[in-house]
């Protein structure tokens, strides 16, 4: 009995460990639903037809790829309004630990934060979107959509520069794509 126990906690314990690992390119994104620190909602129906740029992370992790930010937002202000409106950046972050009693101190963190970094940052307030993407946990999680939603691109961790250079090209060519 203590066996199979061990087993089973085993199993438990390396399915935490590896959580983000399968989440595979190629594959139709599933659906998701975040919400802004004012209650706007947004769902991958919302963004149909557009590139997707999806930075999910913790509220401890901000900071960890913030190069990638600055180079991604210098990126987009680049473009000409034809490219820009065609790509959607979406910064998320886990709120599901958020208990009842500070929700609204986590909704008023969200907003200054959207206002700090010049766009709209959302939460995942039931880890839906961390459970159904398989996001890795205490990990910064990049994911980059095609206009159909498929998943093209998912790294965790920290990004390095050559990454940023493939990233950007990515955008440029699902943007193009017909």
């Amino acid at each position: 009995m203590k066996f199979i126990f061990g087993i089973i906690v085993s199993c438990i314990l390396m399915t935490g460990l590896f959580a983000g690992e399968n989440l595979k390119t190629g594959i139709n994104a599933p659906y998701f639903k975040v919400k802004s620190g004012d209650d706007k909602e947004l769902n991958s129906s919302m963004i149909k037809g557009k590139v997707v740029v999806i930075l999910y992370e913790t509220k401890d992790l901000i900071e960890k790829n913030r190069k990638l930010k600055i180079e991604l937002n210098k990126f987009y202000d680049e473009q000409p309004d034809t490219i820009k409106n065609l790509i959607v950046k979406l910064p998320i972050i886990d709120c599901s630990g958020a208990f009842r009693l500070f929700v609204g101190m986590w909704k008023n963190s969200l907003i200054d934060h959207s206002k700090k970094e010049r766009m709209v940052i959302y939460g995942d307030w039931d880890a839906m979107m961390f459970s159904n993407f398989k996001m890795k946990k205490d990990e910064s999680n990049i994911i980059i959509l095609d206009k159909n939603g498929i998943i093209q691109y998912y790294k965790h961790g920290t990004i390095e520069d050559k990454e940023v250079k493939i990233i950007k090209e990515l955008l440029l060519k699902y943007v193009n794509e017909k």
